[in-house]
């Protein structure tokens, strides 16, 4: 069994006796079995390449999925997302366990639409509806055929309450709630081989008011008992191997930069006839702590002569910190399409937001991620337990590559079905 937890971070649970919080159940688990200090994510360290990483052990360049966003085209008012697992290019865990016989199930899991899973209801919903909480219709019309229906009907009352959320709670933990019985109801009547379980409480209040604050420390602690919840109702039916880790972690911000500002007035978009901004020869992608920026065909002399007026205008602003070029792209593993990537200088995150200001004190987020994976506070978490992972065992910092070798050999997999060429982890 695998569980994500979104962002977190593993000082929450290390640390958590100077955090003032009761998480014990991550405590147990590190005692328990095997842990890493830190997971380095991947760039940009953001959940939908991060979480391919997981499942395929390459990184975005090799695996395909660069961004959480499926468009280039930042004036589309609804942007799709990379939920299609058809988009890698590379084999993932679920298709590892199909070649041997063995039975998957995924609730909630990223990039895993259309995937060779045996059960599965996907992180997927309309762009275009205001609340992709709410949006359940998507859901199971992307799910394993019959699957969320039977699902619902296990639920009954609890998928009912979701669907009316209390007003003073964040809609993020009412999704987990559901997550978690969907995935034990699964477990139970299934018994897959492999089950992966996305969890997303702490990412949607860790953005909101910031990775340490009390609001983001209490869903620490929620999601500390939906975890034990699944390690207690597995450990009833017979031994289990439980792996809980994240994609990325979390920074503090104060200020929103937006460079789509800078790169309008610079003329880099079109306009139409009642003066809305349309797509002309740049795309962009926004990912918190980085901004991709691509040519969409080849841009003439005064094209590029007006991105590099726009990007010393932005730096001149103190948002940035770096301009990755393409080849460190390349080194990073990272996006092969993008000319280049704006990193967000601390304390400071990028929107994609056309008007206003460059820069402004943030009016929203808290919190962030995206940035480059060596990042202080953007460590990822990875703790396991189960049989013949040894107890407390400290692995020290360790890749996010490393994992998807690691979970096929805990469940007996040929692991030469796997693209990645990572270095397993010895959790004995």
């Amino acid at each position: 069994m695998v569980i994500s937890a979104d962002g977190l971070r593993p000082d929450v649970y290390l640390r958590s006796d100077a955090l003032g919080l009761k998480v014990p159940n991550l405590r147990r688990l590190v005692s328990s079995g095997a842990f890493a200090e830190a997971v380095t994510s991947v760039y940009p360290s953001t959940t939908y390449p991060a979480h391919a990483t997981i499942v395929t052990g390459t990184l975005p360049r090799k695996h395909g999925i660069y961004s959480h966003l499926a468009s280039l085209d930042p004036t589309e008012k609804a942007r799709p997302w990379s939920w299609f697992a058809r988009a890698m290019n590379v084999p993932a865990m679920w298709d590892v366990a199909r070649a041997s016989g063995r039975k998957s199930a995924a609730v909630g899991w990223p990039v895993s639409a259309g995937a060779a899973i045996d059960y599965n209801i996907p992180e997927i919903w309309n762009p275009a509806l205001p609340d992709p909480y709410q949006d359940f219709e998507t859901v199971a019309r992307h799910s394993t055929p019959h699957l969320f229906e039977e699902v619902v009907r296990a639920l009954g009352p609890l998928m009912a309450h979701s669907m009316e959320p209390p007003a003073d709670q964040a809609p993020a933990l009412q999704a987990d709630r559901l997550r978690v019985e969907a995935a034990l109801f699964l477990w139970r009547r299934y018994r897959p081989d492999l089950l992966l379980l996305h969890l997303i409480v702490y990412d949607h209040q860790a953005h909101h008011y910031g990775p340490l604050a009390r609001e983001s420390l209490a869903a620490v602690e929620q999601t500390d008992s939906e975890i034990g919840k699944v390690w207690d109702t597995a450990l009833q039916e017979g031994p289990v191997t439980l792996v809980v880790l994240s994609d990325h972690g979390f920074v503090p911000v104060s200020h929103e930069a937006a460079p789509l500002v800078r790169l309008s007035e610079e003329g880099l978009f079109a306009r139409t006839g009642d003066g809305k901004l349309r797509l002309k020869r740049l795309g962009a992608i926004h990912a918190g702590g980085s901004f991709a920026i691509y040519w969409l065909e080849e841009p003439k002399a005064e094209d590029r002569r007006r991105l590099e007026r726009a990007v010393t205008g932005l730096e001149s602003t103190g948002a940035i910190a770096e301009v990755v070029d393409r080849g460190k792209l390349e080194r990073l593993g990272a996006d092969p399409d993008a000319e280049l990537i704006l990193e967000a200088a601390p304390n400071y995150y990028f929107s994609d937001r056309f008007q206003g200001p460059e820069v402004r004190e943030s009016e929203s987020d808290r919190g962030t991620h995206g940035k480059l994976p060596s990042t202080p506070g953007l460590e990822a978490s990875l703790v396991a337990v189960g049989p013949g992972i040894a107890t407390g065992k400290n692995l020290g910092r360790v890749e996010l590559t490393q994992i998807a070798r690691m979970l096929a050999q805990q469940i007996g997999l040929a692991t030469d079905i796997l693209a990645s060429d990572a270095e397993p982890l010895d959790l004995s």
